[in-house]
């Protein structure tokens, strides 16, 4: 046999070792990548016994599936609440209370996610009952984190 002959063998040896390990292991499916929006509330004045609810909308690019969040009120202790929703379908995704402790994120169980089409809006709402002196909200701030929809 000759020195080419057996890089051929060799060569084809290998490929075919490709070939069967390629078949033998299933495929992964592909994982999506996530992306994250940030919807910001800005800090207002708030007078004594005053409560205050804002409401800021958010459209997604494209098809996607809400897999979680990340709510932050800045005013650590002040029971300020957070809600994420869809208004067309009257349904909560998530809620958030201040209670002191430090931001906690929420998300879907595993596989699952909910879908919101391109151009639905996407609604958080932020109210805060000030029970202490005249004073700031200091704002908040919700992550969204979302995957695009099969097929985008």
């Amino acid at each position: 046999m000759k020195r080419h002959e057996l890089a051929i063998l060799l060569g084809g040896a290998f490929l075919l070792a490709i070939g069967v390990v390629r078949l033998a292991v299933p495929d992964r499916s592909r994982l999506r990548a996530l992306s994250v929006e940030a919807i910001q509330i800005p800090s207002e004045p708030i007078a004594h016994g005053q409560s205050i609810e804002r409401s800021v909308d958010w459209t997604p690019p494209a098809d996607v599936y809400i897999v979680g969040w990340g709510p932050r009120v800045h005013a650590r202790g002040s029971s300020a609440t957070l809600m994420l929703y869809l208004k067309s379908r009257k349904t909560m995704l998530f809620d958030y209370q201040e209670d002191g402790r430090s931001s906690r994120n929420e998300y879907t169980a595993p596989g699952t996610g909910f879908f919101v089409a391109k151009g639905e809006a996407v609604t958080i709402r932020y109210r805060m009952n000030n029970g202490g002196l005249d004073s700031q909200t200091l704002g908040g701030v919700g992550l969204i984190y979302f995957v695009p929809a099969a097929g985008n």
